[in-house]
């Protein structure tokens, strides 16, 4: 065979033995494709997963609570996953709204559901600071932010789950998220003034009120209607759950965390946010592996097929490569064809398996947002997976390898004697 053709004819020869596969090269490209959607689709969910919980503490530098475990007051605070602890003292609001490196503060609190979405009473500075995503404001879709004690806020899961819009009545429990009510506050029910636009958050899926109207329904506040914007001496619940923080310069956040560890008003615990996520994140850490563990395992299954695919493909082309060898071709030729055929397949389901995670991201986005709060990705490939399908070309590529060497120990003569 001639050197100088012989680059150019080993496409040719690679596509028409494949042709003449379909049905396995089909088999084969759908099993890695399958690997690859396990494995980018797991990294891309950990990694948005990651993105979104960070997006939803966006600027907030301080999480001040009664003393507790750090994890739990982050899940309860910003998450609504867990239940609060006990509240800290209005005077205490008052000593951390007016610290001078205070640039401004929410207050939370909590305790209050409607059928199964957290109630969350706070006061104007809510919508005014807080902040998610890349410093993104909350926005209302429609309506107004609370203006009296008998009117609330919904965020948008809320309001698309149970149909709710402006000037719709609801009545509140006081009770777990999950089990049945303990209060139904019947005799205080609330007015829709407005629903936040959607966020991929868990601002989503609550319902706001004001501070005062917590205290009316639990008959437990001394108010003077309307509530400012700052905290006064008429302006007093008897506490709240957590309040959060944004100082005027960073640098003065573990300054302020030490002051208020050693508060001498009462215990209180004050978190950074952003610590706490890289701690609950080392806490999952074990499943994260063990879901690579397992697209891992999934791929090297794709991969085992291959090479037995290719290897019982052998006994029938013998004869085929046989024809190579008289023909002149050498070590080079014979692995070119064998390799080759491994890494077109495997390029195809990398491929496919990028365009099917693609698809289904773009199909699966308004239902995870909806459902989960989760944005799902909107790209088709970025830039820190190339590594991981260049490490899938790879591996498929020397998974030829071992059938190549095969076909070539195959003797010219064993391959042209018919066999009786």
């Amino acid at each position: 065979m001639n050197s100088t053709r012989r680059p150019a004819m080993l496409p040719r020869v690679i596509l028409a033995s494949l042709a003449t596969r379909k049905t396995s090269a089909a088999l084969i490209v759908a099993a890695i494709a399958l690997s690859l959607v396990m494995i980018l689709g797991i990294e891309r969910l950990r990694h948005q997963v990651h993105a979104n919980f960070a997006s939803t503490v966006s600027g907030m530098d301080l999480i001040v609570s009664a003393r507790g475990g750090p994890t739990n007051i982050l899940l309860y605070s910003v998450f609504h996953l867990s239940e609060p602890t006990a509240g800290i003292e209005w005077s205490t609001v008052e000593h951390l709204a007016a610290h001078p490196k205070v640039k401004w503060w929410i207050p939370i609190s909590l305790g209050d559901f409607h059928r199964g979405f957290p109630v969350v009473a706070t006061n104007d500075s809510y919508l005014e600071h807080y902040r998610y995503g890349r410093d993104r404001p909350l926005e209302l879709a429609t309506g107004k932010w609370l203006a009296g004690p008998d009117q609330v806020v919904l965020g948008s899961d809320v309001a698309r789950r149970l149909g709710y819009g402006p000037g719709a009545s609801v009545v509140l429990a006081h009770g777990s998220g999950g089990g049945p009510a303990i209060i139904k506050h019947a005799d205080h029910p609330f007015t829709v003034s407005g629903v936040l636009a959607p966020t991929g958050t868990p601002v989503d899926q609550g319902l706001y009120i004001s501070l005062q109207a917590m205290a009316l329904i639990h008959s437990g506040g001394r108010y003077a209607y309307p509530t400012p914007g700052g905290p006064a001496a008429s302006d007093m619940p008897d506490s709240v759950n957590a309040v959060m923080l944004g100082l005027k310069q960073r640098t003065a956040i573990l300054g302020l965390q030490r002051e208020l560890s050693n508060y001498d008003g009462e215990p209180l615990s004050a978190i950074i946010p952003g610590v706490e996520l890289q701690r609950l994140w080392r806490m999952t850490a074990n499943v994260e592996n063990a879901l690579r563990a397992a697209s891992v395992a999934v791929f090297l299954v794709a991969l085992l097929v291959l090479i037995s695919t290719v290897l019982a493909a052998l006994e029938g082309r013998r004869h085929e490569l046989a024809v190579l060898r008289a023909a002149g071709a050498g070590r080079g030729t014979v692995y070119g064809v064998i390799v080759g055929e491994s890494l077109c397949l495997t390029l195809a389901g990398c491929v496919s398996g990028v365009l099917i995670l693609f698809a289904a991201q773009l199909i699966l986005a308004p239902w995870a947002l909806t459902e989960w709060s989760l944005r799902l990705p909107s790209y088709l490939l970025a830039g820190r997976e190339l590594p991981l399908v260049a490490a899938v070309l790879l591996a498929g590529s020397l998974a030829g390898l071992l059938p190549a060497e095969k076909a070539f120990r195959n003797s010219l003569a064993d391959g042209l004697t018919p066999r009786s």
